[in-house]
This record gives C-alpha cells, structure tokens and sequence, in this order.
C-alpha cells in the first residue's frame, strides 16, 4: 500500500505563508591598523618557531615545558572539551543523511479457557485459544533540507568545534608562558640570593671592622650600631626572597602535573638569558596567530549559522519516509494469514501559531550574533592593545638595565680603586667595604630588572600569540 504525494502546489504555498522577521547586518568594526606604534615592532623580521621558549637557550626549561604541556590539567581538560565538539559535529552531520531503523517482534500465547457450550457448538474449532506469528520490518525517514538549516546546524557545530580548537592553543600558550615566566624568575630570584650572599659577608666584615676600631677607640658604639643594622636589614630580606623562591618552584611543580610537595630542587642555569624582543611583526599577522582572537572569530561564524538555523524553523519542513513490514499470524482454528506490505510518503508542516516564540527566537539569534561581533572587535582591540603594552614595557626595562647596568659598573669601579687605595695605606677598610656593599646594592637592583625584563619578554611572546 501506498500513500499519496503531496501535490508541488502545496509546498509552494507552505513557503508564501512563510514570514521571517528581517535582522540587520552583521560585520566587524575594527579594522587592523598597518603597523604598530612600538618601534621594535617595525625592525628587521627575525625567524621564529612554534616552540617560541627555545629563544630562551636553556634545556632544563625546555624539557620543563614539554612535559607541562604532556599533562598539565588545564590542557587535558581544553583537549578534551576539543574532542567533545568534534563529536558533536558528527552528530549534527547526522541530520544531513536519512534515519534507518529495523525492527521485530515475535510471539506465541496458549490459553486453555474456551468458550461456553452455546459458542463451542457454534465455533468448535475455537474451544483452545493459541497464537503465533513474527512482524519484521524496516523504516527509514529522510527531511529534505531545501532551505539550509540542517546545513546550517553542521556548520555551527564544525565552528563551535574549531573556536574549542583554538581555546585549547591558547591553553597551551597560556601554559608554556607561565612555565617560561616562573621559570625565569626562579633564575633572577637565584641570583638575586647569590648576591644577597655575598652582601651579608661584606657586611659581617664591616661590622667586625666596626667593632674593632672601636675597641681601639677609632670609632664610637653608633658606628659599630650602624653597621650591624646594615647586617640585620640584609639578613630580614631573605626570609622574602627565599619564600618567592619556594613559591616558583611550586608553581612549577603544579603546572608540570606534580604536587607542590613535589616542586623540584631550585635549577641554577648558567646559560639562562633573556632574549632580545622580537621583531617586525604585522598587527594583520598577529590577530592571524592570536588563538583567543581566532577562537573570537569562529564564534561569530558559530552565530550566524545558528541565525540561519533559526531562520529555517520559520519555513515549511519537508520529509519522506519509507516503511517495509513482512510477517505472519496464525490463530488456533484459523488459517494463517501474513505477506509483505510498504508505505511510502511524503509529509509538509509548516509552523502556523506559535505565540511569536520562533520570530522571538530570530531576534535572539540575531542579537547574540552582534554580541559574538563585539567579543571579537574587543578581543582585536585587546591584543593590540596588550602587543603595543608589551613591546612598552620591554623597551622601557631595556632602557633601564641599560643605566643599571652603568650604574653598577661605576659602582664597581669606585670599590675597586678604593681597595687600591686602602693598599697604598691612603684610605681605610671601612670604606672599601662600604663601597663593595653600595656595588652589591646595585647589583640586586640590576637584578631585579633583569626578573622584569625577562617577564615582560614573556608577556610579549604570549601577546604575539607565541612563535611564528
């Protein structure tokens, strides 16, 4: 058996009786300036990688990073939530192809009540109720999607998929820049109590020297008192730097899969430097690169497929389905009776009345879509905001340890011609050693721009959106 088609006729009179609700247009506002402002950023181009942390030349914290990006948390959990989407595309694919299910039954039944005398006279061969029989069948449906928004649907879910993509290398970025910025702090803090080392001894020595004139009546119990309050103040600030220290070292341990119990020894690196701040690179190249701003961008084509989904559900839905059955039945006292039968056909709706619920819809869709625009013009805005900042800064702290490092080295040279003088018997310990501390103190301070430096270098490198 067989059902009717619908006549062509009454499709296109589903689709006139169609009303769709119009939506504005949808583009970004920002447009990518030509170049940046910073004007590092203009310089010859050098060559980058994708392993952009190997510009810092150390392979304890290569290997470091390597294994935080095997099994840090956050990535595995970005990795699966990748895997997640890519299955969901599969199932909104699905709705592009027909829908086939089989099914079956069987049966048997005996009964040992019969009728009443007066219906067994009439129908004797019906005095024992038994029964069997077997349907088998096959089905299958198919929605023809002649206005896109099954298409529409496996469109938004394959950029729902690719914005989870890039979220998860901006998870790796985020990651292996938070190793490179512990890991290059824990090397300044290294230094940093090497000096401090070498700043108690020389003070330990002035104190002794203090207290020695004093005895001899060279100098008062204020000086003695001002050295080794020079002493205490350098030993108070270690309990700080050593605790910043253990800090990093648990930050590393964590962000490699460890316990913090577990943090590592602290890694002395002889190698370790900062490297230069890279160059001669296109803002339309960053945005390209930057996974949050690419994750920003499949967002918006996620929106727009969905407004066009939406839209679809506004107009007629059109399916064919196919049904095939085979089966026999035989009562007790009967003949059996069974054979094979098929339908096919062709069903229409069209949404008449719904309270405006899928017009509202529409709206939505369409007011989400210009938010998604949004989020992506700010996310533009953001990371060239955060380039120019970054190259800012770094130039900045070049700048800086620049002086520092004049600063230092005069200091160092004052010492050095006062020793030569105290040997010469024209000038007295006391002030040797002082100078020795005022060229540590210039040191630290050289130091911890350094820690600076090497962390804004980190924050350049994400801001680029890691190697290129």
């Amino acid at each position: 058996m067989h059902s009717r088609l619908l006549p062509p006729s009454l499709a296109l009179l589903l689709t006139a009786c169609a009303s769709v609700p119009n939506t504005s247009s949808h583009a970004p506002r920002v447009t990518p300036p030509a170049r940046l402002d910073a004007a590092a950023a203009n310089d010859a181009a050098i060559t980058g990688t994708d392993r952009w942390w190997t510009a810092w030349g150390d392979p304890a914290l290569d290997a470091l990073i390597e294994k935080s990006l095997e099994v840090n948390a956050d990535i595995r959990a970005a990795k699966a939530h990748v895997a997640a989407a890519r299955a969901l595309v599969t199932v909104a694919e699905s709705a592009l192809y027909p829908t086939v299910a089989a099914n079956g039954t069987a049966w048997a039944s005996q009964s040992d009540a019969g009728l009443d005398d007066k219906w067994q006279a009439m129908l004797p061969s019906l005095s024992g109720n038994s029964g069997s029989g077997y349907l088998v069948g096959l089905g299958a449906t198919w929605e023809a999607d002649l206005f896109g928004g099954s298409h529409a649907d496996a469109e938004m879910a394959r950029a729902l998929s690719e914005s989870a993509a890039r979220t998860a290398d901006a998870v790796r970025l985020m990651v292996a820049a938070d190793v490179v910025e512990n890991y290059q702090q824990l090397q300044g803090l290294r230094r940093r109590l090497a000096v401090l080392d070498r700043s108690e001894a020389t003070a330990g020595r002035l104190v002794d020297y203090a207290a020695a004139r004093q005895r001899t009546g060279a100098a008062t119990a204020a000086d003695v008192t001002r050295a080794r309050n020079g002493l205490e103040a350098l030993r108070a600030s270690r309990p700080a730097l050593t605790s910043l220290i253990d800090a990093r070292r648990r930050r590393l341990a964590v962000l490699a899969g460890d316990l913090p119990e577990q943090a590592p020894a602290m890694i002395a690196s002889a190698t370790f430097e900062t490297p230069g701040a890279p160059t001669g690179q296109l803002p339309s190249d960053i945005l390209a690169r930057r996974p949050d701003v690419a994750a920003r961008s499949w967002l918006v084509n996620a929106r727009a497929a969905r407004l066009k989904s939406l839209k679809a559900d506004l107009l007629p839905r059109f399916a064919i389905h196919f049904l095939g059955q085979n089966g026999h039945i035989e009562l007790g006292g009967l003949p059996g009776y069974g054979g094979t039968g098929g339908l096919v056909g062709l069903s229409a709706s069209m949404p008449l009345f719904n309270a405006g619920r899928l017009q509202a819809r529409v709206k939505a869709g369409d007011a989400e879509l210009e938010a998604a625009l949004a989020n992506y013009d700010q996310a533009m805005l953001s990371a060239l905001e955060e380039v120019e900042s970054a190259y800012g800064f770094r130039t900045g702290l070049d700048e800086r340890l620049a002086g520092l490092i004049r600063t230092s080295d005069m200091a160092r040279r004052r010492a050095d011609q006062l020793a030569i003088l105290y040997d010469a018997g024209r000038t007295q310990l006391g002030d040797v050693l002082q100078a020795r501390l005022d060229a540590l103190s210039d040191e630290d301070k050289m130091e911890q721009t350094r820690i600076a430096q090497g962390t804004a270098t980190v924050q350049l490198y994400r801001a680029l959106g890691g190697g290129w």
